[in-house]
């Protein structure tokens, strides 16, 4: 079998997460990297180490017609990501995308013909799904050991850091739900194989008006498919000395116990009544994208999370909508 033909578009977020997953691959080949629009910097993708060979292009039209790729990994400011998945999935390309995939309901449905009649596969660059704190929870959940989730409480916590001016502006940002709330959203749904019914969210800036459209604390609520809750909090607050970027953890309360995860410190423990908390051994981190490669390649389609890509920028639109209305919304 000839090694798929990837080729990369964009110079914003994590494909980079992709290129790890790529490291050592006989099966896929990086073969081109191009900006998504004119005057992109795309130097932090291709200094990585799958890059140092691969040839750089002006424009991705001009690298889509000339090399013909089986995958296109997408991953560039925020509001030029659907018009790039439409014209790749035109091109026949497999898509791997940054979230969110759209920024309005509208595009979104744009997107999602572009890839249903072109007959391709995508999955939205989900990254804490490959995280062994949340493999380890959802093994558990599994399990059957916590029973029937009831409440789901989720967190994450970010550093400020140097966020760019174009986040300031709501028409390439869209809002910090959909850019950073979709993880607590997604390892929700990850861990419990629970969908979402209504959501409410509110959201501010309290301490960033140099980037206005940039919310720096978001919450909602959500009721979940089984009649259960959720509730997910995000803030850009996380203190600079802190060890790690990011604080992911959630908290998934069942009818026979509960589970917790966290990202920073790497851990998962099971409490159930009764007995001492345990602190559950964590499995290897995965190399989901590498997955989804394998899978485009063959005939297993199990690994590929188009429906939970396109499901969960749903839902975080209609929580920004929410956000903005101040009423809750049904997730159709």
């Amino acid at each position: 079998m000839n090694a798929l033909k990837v080729v990369s578009i964009g110079g914003f977020g994590h494909s980079v997460f992709v290129f790890d997953d790529m490291l050592g691959m006989e099966e896929a080949e990086l073969v081109g990297l191009a900006p998504a629009f004119q005057g992109e910097d795309i130097s932090f993708f291709t200094r990585h180490e799958l890059c140092k060979e691969v040839p750089v292009y002006d424009d991705y039209p001009g690298m889509l017609e000339e090399i013909r790729p089986d995958v296109a990994v997408i991953s560039t400011r925020l509001d030029v990501i659907p018009g790039v998945i439409i014209a790749a999935a035109n091109a026949g390309c497999h898509i791997i995308a940054e979230k969110p995939l759209a920024l309005d309901m509208e595009t979104l449905a744009e997107v999602r013909l572009a890839v249903e009649s072109n007959d391709v596969k995508l999955t939205a660059i989900l990254s804490m799904r490959s995280e062994p704190q949340f493999i380890a929870a959802k093994e558990l959940y599994d399990s059957g050991v916590i029973g029937e989730a009831v409440l789901v409480n989720g967190r994450k916590s970010y550093k400020w850091g140097n966020r760019a001016e174009w986040m300031g502006e709501k028409e390439k940002y869209g809002g910090t739900i959909p850019w950073v709330g979709i993880h607590a959203i997604d390892f929700t749904n990850f861990i419990t194989g629970l969908e979402f019914r209504k959501v409410a969210a509110m959201k501010g800036n309290f301490s960033h008006p140099e980037r206005p459209a940039c919310d720096d604390n978001c919450t909602m609520i959500l009721e979940l498919s089984n009649g259960g809750h959720a509730t997910v909090s995000v803030d850009l607050y996380r203190p600079g000395p802190a060890q790690t970027w990011g604080d992911d953890w959630v908290r998934v309360v069942g009818t026979k116990g509960i589970i917790e995860a966290r990202g920073s410190d790497l851990t998962c423990t099971l409490l159930v009544d009764g007995e001492q908390p345990v602190s559950v051994e964590l499995p290897e981190k995965s190399r989901m994208f590498r997955e989804f490669l394998l899978a485009v390649a063959g005939d297993d389609t199990s690994r590929i999370l188009q429906e939970a890509s396109f499901m969960l920028t749903k839902v975080c639109l209609h929580a920004q909508e929410s956000a903005e209305r101040g009423v809750f919304v049904d997730v159709k």
